[in-house]
């Protein structure tokens, strides 16, 4: 039987682990409208009647854009597919920089544990599959980017997620290695990716995953909200201390 979502699963504190990762969108800023209205809007324009259901578009989440709107539009039988996915990518992102700023809310508890995280000495950092611009745009409107300072956006990479790649980006960016990195994020790409990674993986369910599908995808442990992960992140071992200790930082 599928636990209630309002439960925080089981899941032990995580020794070791230095540098926590985030992905954006379903997991720190709560975009999952924008994106709808988005793809309804764009394959409304491109392949009209042609409608995928909500479960498909949610199992979407966490791809790059490119990919999903390539298979759509192979789906759709579109004479071109590829030449088809670059003109609904610039739609979809005109769409969404013009209704960001009514399409998005944020997740309650996310600063403060954002913030918390930080005072107990974890390296905190951002790997999304949005462009840059669009990323940003979404965190700094609730002023996120300061706490962060790791960054891997869409184009720093040449394969995203669920390829481990982005993720493996980001930890040489912050100087540590994939078994000292735990990634959070609340689509089955997310668990995927930082699996294959050597991460560990931390299931955000107040995005639009269920439970089980996460823990399918390998996730290590779930949150049922934000201010659960400091109760998975206790703090990072400060030096000299015995391996595998953790304390606050």
């Amino acid at each position: 039987m599928e636990p209630a979502r309002s439960a925080l699963a089981a899941g032990k504190p995580f020794p070791g682990v230095t540098a926590v990762f985030f992905d954006l969108d379903g997991t720190l800023v709560n975009t999952i409208p924008l994106i709808f209205e988005s793809y309804r809007h764009t394959l409304g324009v491109h392949l009209p009647g042609f409608d995928p259901p909500r479960d498909v578009i949610i199992g979407n989440l966490g791809r790059s854009l490119h990919a999903i709107l390539r298979d759509y539009a192979v789906a759709a039988g579109a004479t071109d597919p590829y030449a088809m996915t670059e003109a609904m990518v610039a739609t979809y992102r005109e769409f969404q920089r013009e209704k960001i700023d009514v399409l998005i809310q944020p997740y309650p508890g996310v600063r403060d544990m954002l913030t918390g995280l930080r005072g107990r000495g974890y390296r905190l950092g951002l790997v999304t599959s949005k462009v840059e611009w669009a990323a940003r745009l979404t965190f700094e409107r609730y002023g996120l980017g300061e706490l962060l300072e790791t960054f891997v956006f869409h184009d720093d990479t040449a394969m995203h997620k669920p390829h481990p790649e982005p993720l493996l980006a980001a930890a040489s960016k912050a100087g540590v290695s994939p078994g000292q990195a735990v990634y959070v994020g609340d689509s089955v790409h997310d668990m995927t990716a930082a699996l294959t990674a050597g991460m560990r993986a931390i299931g955000a369910l107040w995005g639009p995953f269920e439970p089980s599908a996460l823990r399918r995808a390998g996730a290590d442990a779930l949150a049922d909200q934000p201010m659960r992960l400091l109760d998975l992140l206790p703090g990072v071992a400060p030096a000299g201390a015995s391996k595998g200790a953790a304390g606050e930082g």
